[in-house]
């Protein structure tokens, strides 16, 4: 990188504000409503596209899926990666009764609780076919609570060691290791266990909310450890 560049990034940062002039807090400001700009431009582009293929009835869709496509679904997110780019904090943009499975793997944290989460919740049992099913997975907070009391080298923060990619490197005290679980540098919004996604699903409308385990045919891999995972289905 050249002196000028060098000297751009110290002064305006990596997304182009002048964060040496600023405070943290307006600095993050700025860049929270820039995201929001972002996401917002992304949106419009995902409804054009939705209005130009005929995408008005998908019969499966991925929420949230990142880069993570899953073959047959239509894999939406937030940021381009997917197939189709949205903002999911508002009303799914499909027909009513169209879909025969919904699938979101580790999605729901990042969106605040109760709205929106209830909110997308319900939009997913309007999309849906009826006995259409929805399958959702969360990291597991009950897992990390439930160790903490028997000390570092518990299930929870061993496995928290063996996989470098679930914390940070300042990670070393229960209370480090809890805390990124629950913000994961403020991107997670709301911690689930198996009871509060239960109650979230059943007062949308979803029946048969029962907690399944991790499947090989359509799980990620990655995801095999430390999730939650719990399946629904939209009344007859």
């Amino acid at each position: 990188m050249n002196v000028a560049k060098s000297f751009k990034r110290a002064v305006f940062g990596r997304d182009g504000f002048p964060s040496f002039f600023l405070s943290a807090g307006e600095y993050s400001a700025l860049r929270n409503l820039y995201t929001e700009f972002r996401i917002s431009r992304f949106h419009r582009a995902g409804l054009r596209r939705i209005r130009h293929e005929s995408l008005l009835r998908p019969s499966k869709i991925n929420l949230g899926s990142g880069t993570t496509r899953k073959d047959g679904f239509l894999n939406i997110d937030l940021f381009p990666g997917g197939d189709l780019t949205l903002d999911l904090r508002r009303p799914l943009p499909f027909e009513s009764d169209c879909c025969e499975i919904i699938f979101s793997e580790h999605f729901f944290e990042h969106i605040d609780y109760p709205n929106p989460a209830y909110d997308l919740a319900r939009e997913c049992l309007r999309v849906l076919k009826p006995n259409g099913q929805i399958r959702l997975s969360v990291p597991d907070t009950e897992w990390p609570l439930l160790d903490y009391p028997e000390g570092i080298d518990s299930g929870f923060f061993r496995a928290a060691k063996e996989n470098a990619w679930w914390r940070p490197g300042y990670c070393s005290t229960r209370i480090e290791h809890i805390n990124f679980h629950f913000r994961q540098a403020g991107e997670h919004r709301f911690a689930y266990d198996e009871e509060t996604l239960r109650k979230a699903l059943e007062e949308v409308g979803f029946c048969e909310v029962r907690r399944v385990s991790f499947d090989d045919t359509l799980d990620s891999k990655h995801r095999e450890i430390g999730s939650l995972f719990i399946t629904a289905r939209k009344p007859m």
